[in-house]
Parts: structure tokens; C-alpha cells; sequence
């Protein structure tokens, strides 16, 4: 991940210093996935995540992508009551997850294994929260599924939306990645010109946006 791209260094590396660490088994967690590389969440989406969970506490959230269950199990401790669902396809990642999930003792995460676009037409809701970090060529094709999913005055959160900043820019890194870059472009002039949802944008991590959708009788008026 490029984050020089999305914030001058000295800005990155200063507010960096004035996060606090995570503590606990957790923390422990986090030090050593991002120690061993896994995709997890950046510190700083973390610690956005974890505030919102803390703020709104949702008692029903959808994760599209789990990676090693480290979102999953922050969002758990933060909402004690919430019955979280989450999807991952890779098989490696499973596993893992799986392994963290048991040895955190966290029985209100269910695991789906598998793709995400098989699930989502399936699934029932609504949630009060979505984490959207799985294929991020793909957003676009989740996003109806997560808007008919979530609640009424409900979060949607994307993350990685910049994809190491390549689609501020346009220019993808290799050619292979064009269609990525160019379905994420897409994505977020989605969430910009859809009225069911109100969304910011942030240069946190590579680039988050947080959708918030209205209620019927609100979306009608504006």
C-alpha cells in the first residue's frame, strides 16, 4: 500500500504518532498480522471502525471481506450484543480466521466461506453496519446488494477505495490492474450520485469513504 500518495510523509508519519496502540490479546493480534504482511485494515481505518462501532454500537453487521478476522474481532469487542457476519473466499485466509476466531471465543461471528457474490443475493437483513474490503474490482457489483441490505440510518464503509491512489490518478501501476481502477472510479461516482445515501470521502489508509443511507420519507425530499 502507497499511502505516500494519498498524504504528504511528514503529515502520515506525524498523526501515526499520535495514535495510541491497541492493547490486549488484540493489539497482539495486530502487530503480528501486519508484522507477517496479511491485508488487514491500516491502523487508521481501524481505529475510524472502531469509533463508528463505538458511536452508532450496530447490532447487526454484514463484513465483506475478512482477511484473518481482525476487523471481525475489533467490531466484536466494541458491540459485546452484535451478530456479525462475515465473507472471505480465500482459502488460506479462512483458516486463519477460523483459528482467531476460536481462540477469541466469539460465538456471534459467522464465517461464509466463499465468494461474496454468491452469498449477497442470499443474505437477509438489514444490517446496521457493512465493512465492504473484499475484491475491490467488485464493488461496484456488491454495492446494490449492500444498499438493499442495510438499514435505514445505517453505515456502509468502504475501504481501500483509492487503490494505493492509482484512481485519483487514473494511471494504474500495470496494466493488469486498469479494470480495477476503473470499476473503483466507478464505485464511488455510485456513492456520490446515489440520494439513498449521504458519503464522505477520506484519505485514511488507501482512501475510505462512509455512506450513511437515509430514511425513505428524507431521501424523497433531498
Amino acid at each position: 500500500m502507497d499511502q505516500d500518495r494519498l498524504l504528504y510523509p511528514y503529515i502520515r508519519n506525524y498523526l501515526a504518532s499520535l495514535q495510541r496502540p491497541r492493547e490486549g490479546v488484540l493489539g497482539e493480534l495486530e502487530r503480528q498480522a501486519r508484522a507477517e504482511n496479511f491485508p488487514i485494515s491500516s491502523a487508521d481505518v481501524a481505529n475510524l471502525l472502531e469509533f463508528l462501532c463505538k458511536l452508532r454500537r450496530p447490532q447487526k453487521i454484514l463484513e465483506i471481506g475478512t482477511c484473518i478476522g481482525f476487523s471481525a474481532l475489533l467490531m466484536a469487542s466494541c458491540c459485546l450484543d452484535a451478530e456479525i457476519t462475515t465473507i472471505e473466499r480465500n482459502p488460506v485466509m479462512v483458516q486463519a480466521a477460523r483459528k482467531n476466531f476460536q481462540e477469541f471465543s466469539v460465538p456471534q461471528i459467522s464465517l461464509l466461506e466463499g465468494d461474496a457474490a454468491v452469498f449477497l443475493p442470499h443474505l437477509e437483513g438489514p444490517f446496521d453496519l457493512i465493512y465492504l474490503d473484499g475484491a475491490k474490482g467488485q464493488y461496484p457489483a456488491f454495492f446494490p446488494h449492500c444498499l438493499r441490505l442495510l438499514a435505514p440510518e445505517g453505515l456502509l464503509i468502504a475501504d481501500d477505495i483509492l487503490f494505493r491512489g492509482y484512481v485519483a490518478s487514473g494511471i494504474p501501476d500495470v496494466r493488469r490492474n486498469k479494470t480495477i481502477v476503473t470499476r473503483l472510479d466507478r464505485f464511488l461516482r455510485i456513492l456520490r450520485e446515489n440520494k439513498a445515501l449521504q458519503t464522505v470521502f477520506l484519505p485514511l489508509g488507501d482512501g475510505v469513504s462512509v455512506s450513511w443511507k437515509r430514511r425513505e420519507d428524507h431521501a424523497e425530499k433531498t
